[in-house]
């Protein structure tokens, strides 16, 4: 049986580590989840060649080769863990309390790990600390410094890893507030068009109520797209916020036009509509596909140069048409088309275009900085329905459909509309 023996500093005895028996594993708290995440791992990595001790920060046990220490559940650093020189350390802690731990350690060879712990980040620390107790019965130096360069590689990634959990955090709490701030203003003003509708303001004329109404649905659109942020960010379910009802595709075109009407008539596009009643009824929810529309003419509008055109198409396809665009299990569908003689979609970038938070840093990226094409996805997708890009050098096109009524269930629709 193979084994070397390891010295600790200030001339403590020779600490003999076993490693063709058992790598004993000391994790200090009662997170019991941590203790069954453990064994899963190193059941895979060293079948039946670990042990795990589970004790208290008081208690804990002397000559483990790897400690963890879960900071949620014992608040104290175990003076075992500490003392133990050639023990790999671990160190479990929620964001909040890193500061003050890292504080507390001052100096200590530790690695961290954001609570809650990922099985993906556990088997990182796990192999690694396997990997260097392996490497300390490895005869061949250039060999041990290659390994263990690849091990100090690991911890920078890990802290790095972290790092970005951090940020990323940090990113998530600055858009709800800046949500927060955004809606406020706007619940303000659909307060005062609902005013001036309901005459306690004076009375107004119908081309002034026209206005009025289509502000307002404007400024509801504008809300549920600042919620719909926070959708994309929580990667929540958009099918739970459906309202589906029987609704006229072609009024939700001519409102999306009305929208960017103004950007048109800036740049001196012809904007051609040709949008077809559906052959059979038509279960959507109205705000949302307008928000589709809105964005997809948008992104137009900034692509499209001076006297360009857009073209809106809508029509009714059949299953044999679905069939043609990859979808086989509805039998029929509505699909609608905007096309643009701005620049083409670059191909390596179809695949991408449609992901939150991508942008190619080109003045010319259709990506939108990955939000507008981003939640027409989510919405297209809660729809049961698809969206896609066609590649092309002599403008861009967008396309999406969406199933007739037959294509959702009972169960769906009864969900969707609570």
């Amino acid at each position: 049986m193979e084994s070397i023996s390891l010295s600790s500093n200030a001339g403590s005895a020779a600490r003999v580590i076993d490693l063709e028996g058992l790598i004993l594993v000391c994790i200090i708290g009662s997170n019991r989840a941590l203790v069954d995440a453990c064994r899963v791992t190193l059941e895979r990595l060293r079948p039946a060649g670990y042990q795990i001790q589970e004790c208290g920060s008081s208690v804990a046990s002397s000559n483990c080769d790897i400690y963890i220490w879960d900071c949620d559940s014992s608040t104290s650093p175990p003076a075992a863990m500490m003392a133990a020189s050639d023990a790999i350390k671990v160190v479990i802690v929620k964001k909040s309390s890193l500061s003050g731990v890292r504080r507390k350690l001052h100096g200590a060879d530790v690695t961290y790990l954001q609570s809650p712990v990922t099985p993906l980040s556990l088997r990182a620390v796990l192999e690694a600390a396997v990997a260097q107790l392996q490497l300390r019965c490895d005869e061949s130096v250039s060999t041990k410094r290659l390994k263990l360069d690849r091990d100090r590689i690991l911890q920078r990634l890990l802290e790095t890893n972290l790092k970005l959990r951090e940020h990323d955090q940090d990113r998530t709490n600055f858009l709800t507030r800046s949500i927060h701030d955004i809606r406020v203003p706007l619940m303000a003003i659909q307060g005062y068009c609902g005013l001036l509708l309901a005459g306690q303001l004076g009375a107004i004329d119908p081309e002034q109520t026209r206005i009025l109404e289509r502000m307002q649905r404007s400024l509801s659109r504008l809300s549920w797209l600042a919620a719909a942020m926070m959708d994309l960010d929580a990667g929540s379910d958009a099918m739970n916020k459906l309202r589906l009802a029987p609704a006229s595709i072609e009024a939700c075109a001519q409102q999306a036009v009305h929208e960017i009407l103004p950007f048109v008539q800036r740049k001196q596009i012809r904007l051609n509509v040709d949008v077809e009643a559906p052959n059979e009824a038509l279960l959507f929810d109205a705000g949302q596909l307008e928000q589709v529309l809105v964005n997809l003419l948008d992104n137009a509008c900034k692509f499209t140069p001076n006297g360009g055109a857009i073209t809106i198409c809508g029509r009714s396809i059949t299953a044999a048409g679905l069939r043609t665009i990859g979808l086989q299990e509805s039998t029929a569908a509505y699909r609608m088309d905007i096309t643009d003689t701005g620049r083409g979609i670059d191909p390596g970038h179809i695949e991408q275009i449609f992901d939150e938070h991508t942008s190619y840093g080109d003045s010319m990226d259709r990506s939108g900085s990955g939000l507008g094409l981003a939640i027409c996805r989510m919405i297209i997708q809660a729809h049961n329905g698809r969206i896609w890009a066609n590649p092309g050098t002599n403008g861009a096109s967008f396309s999406f459909v969406l199933p007739l009524v037959a294509a959702f269930n009972n169960s769906q629709v009864a969900h969707a509309t609570v």
